[in-house]
């Protein structure tokens, strides 16, 4: 397919609302491809030209872009006027670029953003802004605009995963009757181009009895609530406890013989930040967080430590937590989460150490183990982490509990601990990526208080500060939850406590990188609550309230005519949590937690 006319399909599915409609458009889409182009294609329509777990990033800025632009004869005052219009680089080089289509393919677009992704080491920033401006006199202005957007991490199409997977059985059937096996084997093998292409390729039943594998990131399982330790009890019976850590979730991936995955094409080699796709890979260990990104650099000490297990191959999912040397007590997450990042890596393993709190295990010695039962799988994993001799890779306790007063017990004793409560773990049962059900509950040390958890919320804007604030230039976020039936963040709370000084600055920083000019489509606010400044629903926050109450203005789980949900006395807990927005609380936990509240 030619990318301009792949470029026409991606302007049509940015104007549609309906998520029916936009899956009707994306399943055409599918269907006009070029089998040897769908991969790219998926990647393209993510922003990227690798999976979303590969390190592989564009590292463009707008400056870089403005300058490729410039190359291209356009006035630097006639851009400026165009950019502070619009807000909107892609915009921009839709409205002034003058040149044509020279009829580039998808795949031959692909290898030229891959090439300039690839580009590093001394003068790449001017290599990147000269192979950029190449590229763009190849393109039309509509080409413009999504090469434009894609190459400063601005592509929004609203396209969700649910809605791709969606699109994928509409494409085959006409109907959404094959997400369910399409959805089971993304959550396996997290690769959305390789899924589709070998769904369309090959057929639905070629993915049906995908396992795990050593080396790709597996959807996390998650967890449900309780309200009370008898209730809890009275759903699951006897069974198996695990401590509940404030950490960060890895999931932990060897192999002795390394993971050679095979490049899209043999012209590619990611040069000094991944060589996850590249054939001669020696690479053995990858970790990966809760939103599948990659922390495997940022954790030397884990990755030597799980090198030393003796097994040819395994998969840990795991609870990383610092801890303070002296006193032996673990450190809460905002200093756990300074190990995540990429600099300065080498001082951060010496002054934060972490201990890998292991609590199951996914894959061993070639085999996927996410059909056995629970308790195999401890046994198991248990056996294997005697074999550590650094102290770092620890097996979390995993008692049976035969009452709720048992229960109850073993929770306090935790929280004492200063954890944050407890999982509890339905005996028999398998591992099953990315869902959520009671076969896993958590009942955290708010249990004891009104509201039965914290909630996960990402930041949808911010209000400009007044008085002492307005040094800020920040008062108050405006947070939402994830409607995953709509497809959509709404409201929940205007949260501006639990925020020191020196946090207001660092906020601020943080979400000034993220600023837009509209909202987003993906985003459902009352008029009466919209913020001064909206930004990219990226940013994930932990927030404790008083309790969950019905609200006329908040629009999380309202419905037509009627009342949302949202959060009295809402306070920060932790800024910048490692998920993904599509990760946080969702609209059918907001109101499961809301009828806890009332059961107590």
């Amino acid at each position: 397919m030619k990318f301009s006319e792949f470029a026409k399909y991606l302007d049509k599915l940015e104007s549609i609302a309906s998520r029916n409609e936009m899956t009707e458009v994306l399943a055409q889409l599918l269907k006009s491809l070029n089998k040897k182009e769908i991969k790219e294609a998926m990647y393209l329509m993510q922003g990227r030209v690798v999976p979303r777990f590969v390190p592989l990033e564009f590292n463009f800025a707008g400056k870089q872009m403005i300058k490729s632009i410039l190359k291209l004869g356009v006035g630097e005052k006639k851009l400026d006027r165009s950019y502070k219009k619009t807000g909107d680089l892609g915009l921009v080089a839709e409205e002034l670029l003058k040149s044509r289509s020279k009829g580039l393919s998808i795949k031959e677009v692909y290898d030229s953003l891959r090439a300039i992704a690839e580009l590093a080491g001394e003068g790449s920033v001017e290599r990147k802004i000269n192979s950029v401006s190449e590229l763009l006199k190849k393109l039309n202005k509509t080409e413009a605009k999504f090469v434009t957007r894609i190459l400063v991490g601005k592509l929004r199409l609203g396209l969700s995963d649910k809605t791709v997977l969606d699109a994928v059985s509409w494409s085959i059937k006409g109907d959404k009757t094959l997400r369910n096996i399409a959805e089971r084997a993304y959550s396996v093998r997290s690769d959305m181009g390789e899924i589709v292409e070998q769904i369309l390729t090959d057929g639905i039943g070629s993915v049906g009895n995908l396992g795990v594998k050593a080396g790709l990131p597996v959807a996390s399982k998650l967890v449900e609530r309780e309200s009370t330790f008898e209730k809890l009890f009275e759903r699951l019976g006897e069974h198996i406890i695990q401590p509940k850590y404030d950490g960060m979730r890895a999931q932990i991936h060897y192999s002795k013989k390394g993971f050679l995955l095979k490049a899209s094409s043999s012209k590619h080699k990611i040069q000094n930040q991944s060589t996850l796709f590249t054939e001669d890979s020696k690479e053995t260990v990858r970790i990966f967080s809760r939103n599948m990104e990659s922390l495997t650099e940022m954790f030397p000490d884990v990755a030597e430590a799980v090198s030393k297990l003796g097994v040819d191959s395994i998969v840990i999912d795991s609870e990383v937590i610092g801890f303070d040397e002296n006193t032996g007590n673990f450190l809460p997450f905002q200093e756990t989460s300074q190990r995540r990042r990429k600099y300065g890596v080498a001082e951060k393993v010496e002054s934060i150490p972490i201990k890998v709190m292991a609590f199951d295990i996914l894959y061993l010695n070639g085999k996927d183990l996410t059909l056995e039962k629970l308790e195999k799988r401890i046994s198991k994993l248990e056996t294997i982490l005697k074999k550590d001799k650094t102290g770092r890779l620890v097996m979390s306790e995993s008692p049976i509990v035969k009452s709720a007063k048992e229960l109850e017990s073993k929770f306090d004793e935790y929280v004492e601990q200063g954890l944050e409560g407890l999982i509890s773990k339905k005996l028999d049962t398998q591992y099953e990526p990315g869902t959520r059900n009671f076969d896993w509950i958590k009942l955290k040390f708010t249990v004891k208080s009104h509201l039965a958890d914290t909630i996960d919320a990402v930041v949808l804007g911010y209000y400009q500060g007044q008085g002492q604030r307005a040094k800020f230039g920040l008062g108050a976020l405006l947070l939402g939850v994830y409607n995953k039936k709509k497809e959509r963040f709404e409201s929940t709370a205007k949260l501006g406590t639990g925020i020191t000084d020196e946090e207001f600055i660092q906020i601020k920083k943080a979400l000034t990188k993220i600023e837009i000019k509209s909202k987003p489509k993906n985003v459902e606010v009352s008029k009466v609550l919209e913020p001064d400044v909206w930004v990219e629903p990226k940013i994930v926050v932990e927030v404790e309230a008083d309790e969950i109450t019905e609200s006329k203005t908040h629009t999380a789980g309202m419905k037509e005519g009627g009342k949302g949900l949202s959060l009295r006395f809402p306070r920060m807990k932790v800024f910048d949590r490692d998920k993904g927005p599509e990760q946080t609380t969702s609209i059918k936990e907001l109101k499961r937690l809301f009828k806890l509240q009332r059961t107590k």
